[in-house]
């Protein structure tokens, strides 16, 4: 079997885009992060583009734009407009049951973007992850599952380093000594 210039570039795209993956939920800032899934998703967009999957690479190609708007607002309004062309791209590129499960993740994740609070859109962005690897194991998409589960690894590592980890210093009483 011969690998095509096109698979193996966007062989090379996916695994950069994991890298920022990763990355981007290593950071508290909201700009950094976001700054981050810019990055990612426009090269996993690229990647489905080489890989002539028209359909996923427009709807990825959104979340790049709603990435771009979340690092300047969590204005609910914008949350209303992305699910709503999300909820278009479902209507155009509906093809089996499957795919419901796709779009409730995205929706999950989506509503994350736009939460002011880091911890929630942490949370929520976990749940919908989740659901984009069940989606993937259902349709046999391994390297989606290594994608994905990375970013799930990187979110609950950076939940715990920013949320669990320093609540519990701040816990911690110092013992004067006598």
């Amino acid at each position: 079997m011969e690998f095509s210039t096109y698979f193996i570039v966007s062989q090379v795209l996916v695994f950069i885009a994991m890298i920022s993956d990763f990355l981007s939920m290593q950071f508290k800032e909201r700009k950094k992060i976001f700054i981050f899934l810019i990055i990612s998703a426009s090269l996993i967009s690229l990647h489905y583009f080489f890989l002539n999957k028209i359909a996923a690479g427009v709807i990825i190609f959104f979340s790049v734009i709603r990435f771009i708007v979340c690092m300047f607002t969590t204005n609910k309004k914008f949350l209303g407009l992305f699910i709503v062309i999300n909820s278009i791209a479902l209507i155009f590129t509906y093809n089996e049951i499957y795919d419901l499960i796709i779009y409730l993740s995205l929706l999950i994740i989506i509503t994350g973007n736009f939460q002011e609070d880091g911890k929630l859109m942490r949370k929520m962005m976990m749940v919908g992850t989740s659901l984009v690897i069940i989606y993937n194991v259902i349709i046999f998409s391994p390297m989606g599952v290594i994608v994905e589960g990375s970013f799930l690894a990187s979110n609950i590592i950076g939940y715990y380093r920013h949320y669990i980890r320093k609540g519990k210093k701040k816990k911690e009483i110092p013992v004067n000594q006598m």
